[in-house]
């Protein structure tokens, strides 16, 4: 907590939001935003009033904190862990023994989910 901005601070001593909260809002920083540290701390601030106004819990501020670094942060910088692993899954998962060990009943579902992915993949790539 020592390590907090010091806005974060003043919002913990005077406007009683919860130490989560602030650890969570820290993450708005400007070496995480790529922003002067200025810009920064207004985000944080806009961001701090946000959640006290509207009683956020620390899993909806999180939530806050995901959408306002998405409008600071590229496409290449922001990745998906949620994808990585999935990547990760596909590629040593999906072997050709395994492959060979399914019905063809989950080929073909595989396969049919397996496109319907391309496509939606094809479309956000452009």
């Amino acid at each position: 907590m020592l390590s907090l901005p010091e806005d974060l601070k003043k919002a913990i001593r005077n406007q009683e939001l919860k130490g989560a909260h602030a650890l969570a809002l820290a993450t708005l920083s400007s070496k995480i935003l790529k922003i002067s540290e200025q810009e920064a701390a207004i985000e944080r601030i806009k961001a701090t009033e946000q959640v006290l106004k509207e009683s956020l819990t620390v899993p909806e501020t999180r939530d806050l904190i995901k959408s306002i670094k998405a409008q600071y942060l590229t496409s290449e910088q922001s990745e998906s862990k949620e994808v990585k692993i999935i990547i990760q899954k596909i590629s040593s998962g999906l072997s050709e023994i395994t492959l060979a060990n399914a019905s063809r009943e989950q080929l073909q579902s595989l396969q049919g989910i397996l496109e319907q992915k391309l496509n939606e993949i094809g479309k956000l790539i452009g």
